[in-house]
């Protein structure tokens, strides 16, 4: 990830091949050629890699114009309005103003985070101060919700359902199990106890104990997605023009 410091560039004091950054495919997956200058951007549309005497002309200084072709995608730093580096992709959105001052916007895609970040980093210090980087922290509240809301609905199903369960016992124990008295011949009746119910042996296992054992469990699931949604990493990057 880039440092989050911008520096920017004193276009006298940088001469020759050192005014450009160049980048080529297969680094670069969504054109042939990436060539950032002082005061522009100009890529050359995607047609495999390019010629090795063609990035040694266009290193060495020479004319864009020329080596490039009217085909090739140009875009004035000035003009840039916004850069989106997606972390996830690996590519660079750049937002400027095209012809008519309307908003125009390039697609810059890389293979490697490493391009992307070091093609990010470039882009920053030529356009200098006039460019801030956003803050990147996105609302806790909006992370936090979805897991909170099931947090939230887990502890409340476990609750009405252990209750419900705990009276259902409750109930079924009572009338399942008593004293009666039955008749012996010649003798006064003895008191004998009933068995229980099919009901309540079928629910022995069930009780609101296991119940609540099962939602702690699915409550700490939810409390590991939030902690996981609180601490994530950013997944893109932007600057904006003031």
């Amino acid at each position: 990830m880039p440092a989050l410091k911008s520096l920017s560039v004193d276009a006298a004091s940088v001469t020759g091949p050192l005014r450009r950054r160049v980048w080529k495919f297969p680094e670069l997956r969504s054109h042939s050629l990436l060539v950032m200058c002082v005061d522009e951007l100009r890529l050359a549309p995607l047609a495999g890699a390019p010629k090795p005497e063609l990035v040694d002309a266009v290193e060495a200084g020479a004319d864009l114009e020329d080596w490039l072709g009217s085909l090739a995608t140009v875009v004035e730093l000035a003009s840039i309005r916004r850069v989106k580096l997606d972390l996830l992709t690996n590519s660079l959105i750049v937002e400027y103003r095209g012809n008519g001052q309307a908003r125009s916007r390039l697609t810059i895609v890389f293979s490697t985070p490493e391009a992307a970040d070091a093609c990010f980093t470039k882009l920053w210090r030529r356009l200098g101060s006039d460019c801030e980087l956003l803050p990147y922290k996105r609302d806790t509240w909006a992370l936090a919700r979805a897991p909170l809301g099931a947090l939230a609905l887990v502890i409340s199903v476990t609750l009405l359902l252990a209750m419900v369960l705990s009276v259902f016992e409750d109930y079924a124990s009572s009338q399942s199990s008593g004293m009666v008295s039955v008749p012996a011949a010649g003798e006064s009746g003895a008191a004998m106890e009933l068995p229980t119910a099919e009901s309540h042996s079928a629910l022995g296992w069930l009780d609101w104990r296991f119940l609540c054992g099962l939602g702690g469990i699915a409550a700490a699931g939810t409390q590991v997605w939030l902690y996981r949604r609180l601490t994530q990493p950013p997944v893109s990057l932007e600057l904006l023009h003031s």
